[in-house]
C-alpha cells in the first residue's frame, strides 16, 4: 500500500488486511489516527501515559490476532472494535490493581454495535495465548541446555537441520533430527505437566 500515513486514507477493511500482513504504513497509521484519542481518554480517567502505551500496544496485538484469521468479520467500526478491548484491558489493569471500576453507560452503548461478550470472547483468547506462551518459555527454561538451545534454533532461527548439526556437534543432519525429536517430546511433557496443573 503506497497511500500516506493516515488511516483516513485507509477504510477498515484494508486496515485490518494490512495488520494482518505486518504492513508498516498500515500499523503506523492506525497508531497515529488511534493512539492520541486513547491516550487523551485515559489520561482523562487518571491513567499515566505509560498505561495509555502499554494498553494501546496490547488491543493492537489483539486486533492483529483476530486479523489473522480468516473467519473474523469486523461488524463495527475498526475504532469502536480497538477503543472496546482497550477500555476492557485498561478496566481489568485497574480491577487487577484494587480499584474496583466498570464499564460507563456510555460505554456499554458504544458496544451495543459489536456485542460485548464478543470483546470478552476475543480477550480471553488473547490472554490465553498469551498465558500458553508464558508456560511454554517457562518449559523451555526447565527443558535446559541443550535441548532448549535446540529447538530454538530450528524453530525461531529456522536454522537446517544440517546447520544444527554443525552447531552442536552432532555426526550428521540426521543425528541432529533425532535429537531435536528427543528434546520436542521432553518439551511436550513439560508444557503439558503444566497445564495440567495450572487447570486443577
Amino acid at each position: 500500500m503506497n497511500k500516506q500515513l493516515s488511516s483516513v486514507l485507509y477504510n477498515d477493511i484494508e486496515l485490518l488486511e494490512g495488520l494482518a500482513a505486518g504492513d508498516k504504513a498500515v500499523v503506523t497509521a492506525i497508531y497515529r489516527t488511534y493512539h492520541p484519542v486513547l491516550m487523551k481518554w485515559m489520561l482523562s480517567r487518571g491513567g499515566l501515559e505509560a498505561d495509555a502505551e502499554d494498553i494501546f500496544q496490547e488491543a493492537l496485538v489483539v486486533l492483529y490476532e483476530k486479523a489473522q484469521q480468516a473467519e473474523f468479520c469486523l461488524t463495527c467500526k475498526l475504532s469502536t472494535y480497538l477503543f472496546a478491548v482497550s477500555k476492557r484491558l485498561w478496566y481489568k489493569k485497574l480491577n487487577d490493581n484494587g480499584t474496583k471500576v466498570s464499564l460507563s453507560d456510555t460505554d456499554k452503548e458504544e458496544e451495543l454495535n459489536y456485542g460485548s461478550t464478543q470483546y470478552d470472547e476475543d480477550l480471553e483468547e488473547h490472554r490465553e495465548k498469551e498465558e500458553q506462551f508464558l508456560q511454554l518459555e517457562q518449559s523451555l527454561k526447565e527443558l535446559g541446555t541443550p535441548c532448549a538451545e535446540l529447538i530454538k534454533a530450528f524453530y525461531i532461527d529456522k536454522k537446517s537441520m544440517l546447520e544444527i548439526a554443525s552447531t552442536f556437534n552432532y555426526t550428521n543432519a540426521e543425528n541432529a533430527k533425532t535429537q531435536k525429536y528427543k528434546c520436542l517430546n521432553r518439551l511436550k511433557k513439560i508444557f503439558f505437566a503444566k497445564t495440567s496443573e495450572i487447570e486443577q
